[in-house]
Protein backbone atom coordinates (compact mmCIF):
# COMPACT_ATOMS: atom_id res chain seq x y z
CA UNK A 1 0.00 0.00 0.00
CA UNK A 2 3.02 2.47 1.05
CA UNK A 3 6.08 1.64 2.27
CA UNK A 4 5.94 3.20 5.33
CA UNK A 5 2.26 2.55 6.02
CA UNK A 6 1.54 -0.11 8.59
CA UNK A 7 -3.15 -1.06 8.58
CA UNK A 8 -3.98 -1.06 12.08
CA UNK A 9 -7.98 -1.06 10.85
CA UNK A 10 -9.86 -1.08 8.04
CA UNK A 11 -14.13 -0.10 7.92
CA UNK A 12 -16.11 -0.67 4.72
CA UNK A 13 -17.55 2.33 3.49
CA UNK A 14 -21.25 2.58 1.06
CA UNK A 15 -20.73 5.00 -1.57
CA UNK A 16 -23.05 6.07 -4.38
CA UNK A 17 -21.30 3.84 -7.18
CA UNK A 18 -23.06 0.86 -9.14
CA UNK A 19 -19.86 -0.83 -10.16
CA UNK A 20 -19.35 -3.21 -8.32
CA UNK A 21 -16.10 -2.09 -6.24
CA UNK A 22 -15.54 -2.01 -2.51
CA UNK A 23 -14.29 0.53 -0.64
CA UNK A 24 -12.62 0.82 2.92
CA UNK A 25 -11.40 3.29 5.09
CA UNK A 26 -8.11 2.50 6.44
CA UNK A 27 -6.51 3.75 9.32
CA UNK A 28 -2.65 3.16 10.40
CA UNK A 29 -0.48 2.33 13.33
CA UNK A 30 0.81 6.21 13.13
CA UNK A 31 -3.40 7.33 12.62
CA UNK A 32 -2.95 8.42 9.30
CA UNK A 33 -6.29 7.21 7.24
CA UNK A 34 -6.70 6.46 3.59
CA UNK A 35 -9.35 5.19 1.18
CA UNK A 36 -8.95 1.96 -0.14
CA UNK A 37 -11.00 1.26 -3.86
CA UNK A 38 -10.49 -2.53 -4.91
CA UNK A 39 -11.40 -3.06 -8.34
CA UNK A 40 -12.02 -6.79 -9.44
CA UNK A 41 -13.48 -6.53 -12.92
CA UNK A 42 -14.59 -10.33 -12.59
CA UNK A 43 -17.12 -9.13 -9.81
CA UNK A 44 -17.30 -5.15 -11.23
CA UNK A 45 -19.61 -4.98 -13.86
CA UNK A 46 -18.80 -2.05 -15.12
CA UNK A 47 -14.95 -2.83 -15.73
CA UNK A 48 -15.89 -5.82 -17.39
CA UNK A 49 -18.40 -4.53 -19.80
CA UNK A 50 -15.97 -1.87 -20.88
CA UNK A 51 -13.02 -4.28 -21.37
CA UNK A 52 -11.07 -2.29 -18.68
CA UNK A 53 -7.87 -4.33 -17.58
CA UNK A 54 -6.37 -1.39 -16.07
CA UNK A 55 -6.61 1.95 -17.58
CA UNK A 56 -6.28 3.12 -13.93
CA UNK A 57 -2.86 1.46 -13.42
CA UNK A 58 -1.49 2.70 -16.95
CA UNK A 59 -2.40 6.05 -15.86
CA UNK A 60 -0.98 6.30 -12.69
CA UNK A 61 2.12 4.36 -14.61
CA UNK A 62 2.49 6.66 -17.39
CA UNK A 63 2.48 9.72 -14.74
CA UNK A 64 -0.44 11.57 -15.82
CA UNK A 65 -1.77 12.31 -12.39
CA UNK A 66 1.40 13.93 -12.30
CA UNK A 67 0.37 16.43 -15.23
CA UNK A 68 -3.19 17.25 -13.81
CA UNK A 69 -2.90 21.10 -13.57
CA UNK A 70 -3.02 22.74 -10.12
CA UNK A 71 -6.91 23.64 -9.50
CA UNK A 72 -7.69 19.78 -9.93
CA UNK A 73 -7.20 16.99 -7.17
CA UNK A 74 -7.43 13.35 -7.97
CA UNK A 75 -6.17 12.85 -3.98
CA UNK A 76 -4.61 9.10 -5.25
CA UNK A 77 -1.22 8.13 -3.07
CA UNK A 78 -0.54 5.24 -5.01
CA UNK A 79 -1.93 2.53 -7.53
CA UNK A 80 -1.19 -1.11 -7.26
CA UNK A 81 -1.47 -4.06 -8.95
CA UNK A 82 -2.89 -7.27 -7.10
CA UNK A 83 -3.84 -10.75 -8.29
CA UNK A 84 -7.70 -10.60 -8.72
CA UNK A 85 -7.48 -6.62 -10.31
CA UNK A 86 -5.66 -3.40 -8.89
CA UNK A 87 -6.31 -1.58 -5.58
CA UNK A 88 -6.14 2.42 -5.00
CA UNK A 89 -5.44 4.14 -2.18
CA UNK A 90 -6.32 8.14 -1.79
CA UNK A 91 -6.29 10.70 0.65
CA UNK A 92 -9.69 10.60 2.97
CA UNK A 93 -11.31 13.59 0.98
CA UNK A 94 -15.03 12.52 2.11
CA UNK A 95 -15.26 15.86 3.67
CA UNK A 96 -14.46 17.90 0.56
CA UNK A 97 -17.15 15.78 -1.45
CA UNK A 98 -20.19 18.25 -2.61
CA UNK A 99 -22.76 17.34 -0.45
CA UNK A 100 -25.91 15.56 -1.63
CA UNK A 101 -28.90 17.31 0.05
CA UNK A 102 -29.03 20.81 -1.47
CA UNK A 103 -27.94 21.90 -5.01
CA UNK A 104 -24.95 23.28 -5.70
CA UNK A 105 -24.17 26.93 -6.84
CA UNK A 106 -23.96 27.66 -10.83
CA UNK A 107 -20.75 29.61 -9.27
CA UNK A 108 -19.32 26.48 -7.48
CA UNK A 109 -20.22 24.66 -11.34
CA UNK A 110 -18.51 26.94 -12.66
CA UNK A 111 -15.25 26.22 -10.75
CA UNK A 112 -15.68 22.67 -11.57
CA UNK A 113 -16.35 23.47 -15.14
CA UNK A 114 -13.20 25.40 -15.73
CA UNK A 115 -11.04 22.91 -14.06
CA UNK A 116 -12.33 20.17 -16.49
CA UNK A 117 -11.72 22.62 -18.86
CA UNK A 118 -7.65 23.34 -17.46
CA UNK A 119 -7.62 19.42 -17.62
CA UNK A 120 -8.83 19.21 -21.18
CA UNK A 121 -5.99 21.63 -22.25
CA UNK A 122 -3.23 20.05 -20.26
CA UNK A 123 -3.86 16.63 -22.42
CA UNK A 124 -5.36 17.97 -25.85
CA UNK A 125 -3.61 15.98 -28.32
CA UNK A 126 -1.90 13.32 -25.76
CA UNK A 127 -2.47 9.53 -25.94
CA UNK A 128 -2.26 6.54 -23.84
CA UNK A 129 -3.32 3.43 -25.09
CA UNK A 130 -6.44 1.05 -23.78
CA UNK A 131 -8.14 3.97 -22.46
CA UNK A 132 -11.69 3.80 -22.48
CA UNK A 133 -13.17 3.89 -26.27
CA UNK A 134 -16.01 6.26 -27.97
CA UNK A 135 -17.78 3.52 -29.11
CA UNK A 136 -17.79 1.69 -25.33
CA UNK A 137 -18.10 4.91 -24.09
CA UNK A 138 -21.93 5.08 -26.00
CA UNK A 139 -22.34 1.43 -25.87
CA UNK A 140 -22.14 0.09 -22.42
CA UNK A 141 -25.81 1.61 -21.23
CA UNK A 142 -27.80 -0.23 -24.06
CA UNK A 143 -30.29 -2.34 -23.67
CA UNK A 144 -28.09 -4.82 -24.85
CA UNK A 145 -24.92 -4.49 -22.70
CA UNK A 146 -26.84 -4.51 -19.79
CA UNK A 147 -28.45 -8.11 -20.36
CA UNK A 148 -25.32 -9.03 -19.19
CA UNK A 149 -25.93 -7.94 -15.90
CA UNK A 150 -29.24 -8.94 -15.43
CA UNK A 151 -28.80 -9.66 -11.91
CA UNK A 152 -28.15 -6.41 -11.41
CA UNK A 153 -31.18 -3.57 -10.46
CA UNK A 154 -29.77 -1.19 -13.14
CA UNK A 155 -30.21 -4.00 -16.17
CA UNK A 156 -33.70 -3.65 -15.77
CA UNK A 157 -33.83 0.12 -15.64
CA UNK A 158 -31.89 0.69 -17.90
CA UNK A 159 -34.58 -1.94 -20.53
CA UNK A 160 -37.37 -0.07 -18.86
CA UNK A 161 -36.51 2.77 -19.43
CA UNK A 162 -35.76 2.65 -23.18
CA UNK A 163 -39.21 0.61 -22.97
CA UNK A 164 -41.12 3.70 -22.02
CA UNK A 165 -38.59 6.37 -24.10
CA UNK A 166 -40.83 5.89 -27.44
CA UNK A 167 -44.05 6.75 -24.97
CA UNK A 168 -42.67 10.19 -24.04
CA UNK A 169 -39.79 11.91 -26.87
CA UNK A 170 -41.16 12.85 -30.47
CA UNK A 171 -41.34 9.87 -32.44
CA UNK A 172 -38.66 11.67 -35.08
CA UNK A 173 -35.82 12.05 -31.76
CA UNK A 174 -37.10 8.15 -30.46
CA UNK A 175 -36.57 6.28 -33.91
CA UNK A 176 -33.33 8.07 -34.20
CA UNK A 177 -32.29 7.46 -30.81
CA UNK A 178 -32.86 3.54 -30.52
CA UNK A 179 -31.28 3.17 -34.42
CA UNK A 180 -28.33 4.45 -32.61
CA UNK A 181 -28.67 2.22 -29.48
CA UNK A 182 -28.68 -0.54 -32.29
CA UNK A 183 -25.06 1.54 -33.87
CA UNK A 184 -23.71 3.44 -31.49
CA UNK A 185 -20.86 3.18 -33.74
CA UNK A 186 -22.26 5.37 -35.47
CA UNK A 187 -21.62 8.84 -33.77
CA UNK A 188 -18.60 7.41 -32.54
CA UNK A 189 -16.90 7.77 -35.69
CA UNK A 190 -18.35 11.33 -36.37
CA UNK A 191 -17.34 12.04 -32.60
CA UNK A 192 -13.46 10.80 -33.70
CA UNK A 193 -13.15 13.24 -36.19
CA UNK A 194 -12.67 16.08 -33.95
CA UNK A 195 -9.92 16.95 -31.79
CA UNK A 196 -9.39 15.12 -28.55
CA UNK A 197 -8.15 14.85 -25.26
CA UNK A 198 -8.08 12.90 -21.76
CA UNK A 199 -11.97 12.33 -20.86
CA UNK A 200 -12.44 11.89 -16.43
CA UNK A 201 -15.37 9.95 -18.46
CA UNK A 202 -17.80 9.88 -15.27
CA UNK A 203 -17.99 13.26 -13.50
CA UNK A 204 -21.12 12.74 -11.44
CA UNK A 205 -21.53 14.93 -8.37
CA UNK A 206 -20.80 11.52 -6.00
CA UNK A 207 -17.18 12.01 -7.84
CA UNK A 208 -16.65 15.82 -7.55
CA UNK A 209 -15.40 17.81 -4.25
CA UNK A 210 -14.40 21.60 -3.73
CA UNK A 211 -11.46 22.05 -1.81
CA UNK A 212 -11.19 25.90 -1.43
CA UNK A 213 -9.72 26.62 -5.51
CA UNK A 214 -9.10 23.34 -5.95
CA UNK A 215 -11.71 20.42 -7.78
CA UNK A 216 -11.90 16.93 -6.17
CA UNK A 217 -12.02 14.57 -9.25
CA UNK A 218 -12.44 10.56 -7.80
CA UNK A 219 -12.89 7.17 -9.65
CA UNK A 220 -10.56 7.66 -12.85
CA UNK A 221 -10.52 4.48 -14.63
CA UNK A 222 -13.39 2.72 -16.56
CA UNK A 223 -14.64 5.43 -18.71
CA UNK A 224 -11.55 7.39 -18.70
CA UNK A 225 -10.59 7.68 -22.10
CA UNK A 226 -9.61 9.76 -24.92
CA UNK A 227 -12.38 12.22 -27.32
CA UNK A 228 -13.66 15.95 -27.64
CA UNK A 229 -13.38 17.90 -24.68
CA UNK A 230 -17.59 18.55 -25.08
CA UNK A 231 -18.30 14.81 -24.20
CA UNK A 232 -16.74 14.98 -20.71
CA UNK A 233 -19.42 18.36 -19.83
CA UNK A 234 -22.26 17.09 -21.42
CA UNK A 235 -22.04 14.08 -19.45
CA UNK A 236 -21.71 16.30 -16.32
CA UNK A 237 -24.76 18.18 -17.86
CA UNK A 238 -26.62 15.18 -18.06
CA UNK A 239 -26.16 13.28 -14.52
CA UNK A 240 -25.96 16.46 -12.44
CA UNK A 241 -28.48 18.94 -13.91
CA UNK A 242 -30.83 18.99 -11.11
CA UNK A 243 -28.22 18.89 -8.58
CA UNK A 244 -27.05 22.66 -9.80
CA UNK A 245 -28.83 25.55 -9.32
CA UNK A 246 -29.08 26.89 -12.62
CA UNK A 247 -30.92 26.19 -15.78
CA UNK A 248 -29.58 23.40 -18.30
CA UNK A 249 -29.72 26.71 -20.99
CA UNK A 250 -27.52 28.51 -18.33
CA UNK A 251 -25.46 24.85 -17.77
CA UNK A 252 -25.26 24.97 -21.50
CA UNK A 253 -23.82 28.44 -21.62
CA UNK A 254 -20.78 27.83 -19.28
CA UNK A 255 -19.92 24.75 -20.74
CA UNK A 256 -19.44 26.41 -24.23
CA UNK A 257 -17.40 29.64 -22.22
CA UNK A 258 -15.02 27.52 -20.87
CA UNK A 259 -14.37 24.93 -24.21
CA UNK A 260 -11.90 26.62 -26.99
CA UNK A 261 -13.03 27.15 -29.84
CA UNK A 262 -11.33 24.98 -32.00
CA UNK A 263 -14.25 22.06 -29.72
CA UNK A 264 -17.05 24.06 -29.56
CA UNK A 265 -18.20 22.13 -33.17
CA UNK A 266 -18.46 18.92 -31.41
CA UNK A 267 -21.32 20.38 -28.52
CA UNK A 268 -24.41 19.40 -30.71
CA UNK A 269 -23.10 15.99 -31.45
CA UNK A 270 -21.71 15.62 -27.76
CA UNK A 271 -25.13 16.73 -26.71
CA UNK A 272 -26.68 13.87 -28.67
CA UNK A 273 -24.86 11.20 -26.68
CA UNK A 274 -25.59 12.58 -23.53
CA UNK A 275 -29.33 11.34 -24.13
CA UNK A 276 -28.06 8.00 -26.35
CA UNK A 277 -26.26 7.32 -22.64
CA UNK A 278 -29.28 8.59 -20.42
CA UNK A 279 -32.49 8.57 -22.50
CA UNK A 280 -33.70 5.52 -20.34
CA UNK A 281 -33.02 7.54 -16.94
CA UNK A 282 -35.10 10.37 -18.32
CA UNK A 283 -37.58 8.69 -19.81
CA UNK A 284 -38.39 6.76 -16.17
CA UNK A 285 -37.89 10.24 -15.07
CA UNK A 286 -40.94 11.48 -16.89
CA UNK A 287 -43.32 8.61 -16.56
CA UNK A 288 -42.67 8.97 -12.40
CA UNK A 289 -45.45 8.48 -10.10
CA UNK A 290 -44.80 11.42 -8.39
CA UNK A 291 -46.36 14.27 -10.08
CA UNK A 292 -43.85 16.94 -9.72
CA UNK A 293 -40.84 14.67 -10.16
CA UNK A 294 -42.78 13.71 -13.63
CA UNK A 295 -43.07 17.56 -14.40
CA UNK A 296 -39.98 18.26 -14.13
CA UNK A 297 -38.22 15.76 -15.84
CA UNK A 298 -40.78 16.08 -18.58
CA UNK A 299 -39.14 19.46 -19.37
CA UNK A 300 -35.88 17.87 -18.87
CA UNK A 301 -36.16 15.17 -21.36
CA UNK A 302 -38.18 17.96 -23.88
CA UNK A 303 -34.84 20.18 -23.58
CA UNK A 304 -32.81 17.04 -24.19
CA UNK A 305 -34.81 15.74 -27.24
CA UNK A 306 -34.79 19.25 -28.84
CA UNK A 307 -30.86 19.45 -28.48
CA UNK A 308 -30.54 15.88 -29.92
CA UNK A 309 -32.84 17.03 -32.99
CA UNK A 310 -30.70 19.74 -33.99
CA UNK A 311 -27.54 17.57 -34.02
CA UNK A 312 -29.57 14.96 -36.06
CA UNK A 313 -30.99 17.35 -38.48
CA UNK A 314 -27.24 18.47 -39.18
CA UNK A 315 -25.35 15.08 -39.66
CA UNK A 316 -28.27 12.99 -40.37
CA UNK A 317 -27.10 10.42 -38.32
Amino acid sequence: MFDDFEPAEATPLEHAGVSGSTLERVRGVDGRVVVVKTEQPISDWLAKCLGDDGRLVRLWSAGFFARLPESIDCAIEAVERIPTGWRVVMRDVTANLVPADRPLSRRSSQQIMRAIASMHREFAGANLDGLCPLVDRYWFLTPTTVQTIATHPLGAMVTQGWARFPEVAPADVSDAMLALLEHPAALATVLSRYPATLLHGDLKMANIGLDGDRVVLLDWGSLTGWGPAAIDHTWYLAVNGAAVDASLDELLADMIEVLAPEDRDAVPLALLGGLLQLGWEKALGATAADPAVRARESLGLAWWCRRAAEALETHHL
